[in-house]
């Protein structure tokens, strides 16, 4: 039910809109590769491979290029296959790697540096007190699925994209939980309005355990 968004990524969103609210999968049918189709991007007459989801933003050089999703037929042969599409990469700086839907790249026959592996790693919550927190919505993690008109029964996670906070969560990919305890919640209408439309989410925070427990959620 996780699909990814950041402004800096200027990924298409689509959360939580899906006909079951549960039903979305993580990154659609090309950013993450299928069970068929290997993750892979075609650019400068390179073969680039997916490395996995990003937890925390990698620096990039400023620029923005085109680069080639290769047709795939993920179907067995009973359907044609997608057609190539063009699309536009992030250049990473310092890293022979693209940025797309929020993952990761690599050049065909190059290795990822040892720091980079950081990058794949969610930051654990350490902030003495509470804080704030703005992120973008990516989506819902929990035993009770959302229901068809948007509500949301604790507990739950919410997976955001953090926009504005401590400089040590800013630009990271974080679970912010959510349970009987956390007041206000988000309802039915902030669903609607914002998780729907990919919009954000503000949260006050408490670290437990090394996890982000939401003291209260709305939407800014």
């Amino acid at each position: 039910m996780r699909v990814r968004r950041s402004a800096a990524w200027s990924t298409s969103v689509l959360i939580v809109g899906c006909a079951v609210l549960a039903a979305c999968s993580s990154g659609g049918s090309r950013g993450g590769g299928s069970a068929v189709c290997p993750a892979k991007v075609l650019y400068g007459g390179h073969t680039y491979w997916g490395v996995g989801e990003l937890k925390r933003d990698p620096a990039t050089t400023g620029r923005r290029v085109k680069a080639v999703l290769p047709s795939c037929d993920d179907s067995g042969g009973q359907e044609p296959a997608d057609p190539d599409t063009r699309v536009d990469v992030d250049v990473l700086a310092d890293v022979p790697a693209v940025l797309w839907n929020g993952s990761v790249y690599l050049r065909d026959g190059r290795e990822l540096p040892a720091p980079a592996r950081l990058w794949f790693r969610a930051p654990r919550c350490t902030t003495d007190g509470q804080f704030d927190l703005i992120g973008d919505w990516l989506g819902v993690i929990g035993p009770k699925p959302p229901r068809f008109d948007g509500d949301l029964r604790p507990p739950y996670r919410l997976e955001v994209h953090v926009t504005s906070g401590p400089d040590a969560y800013a630009g990271t990919t974080i679970q912010v939980h959510a349970d009987a305890a956390t007041d206000p919640r988000l309802g039915p209408n902030d669903v609607k309005t914002s998780l729907w439309n990919g919009g954000q989410v503000a949260a006050r925070v408490d670290c437990v355990g090394g996890r982000f427990h939401a003291v209260s959620l709305r939407v800014p």
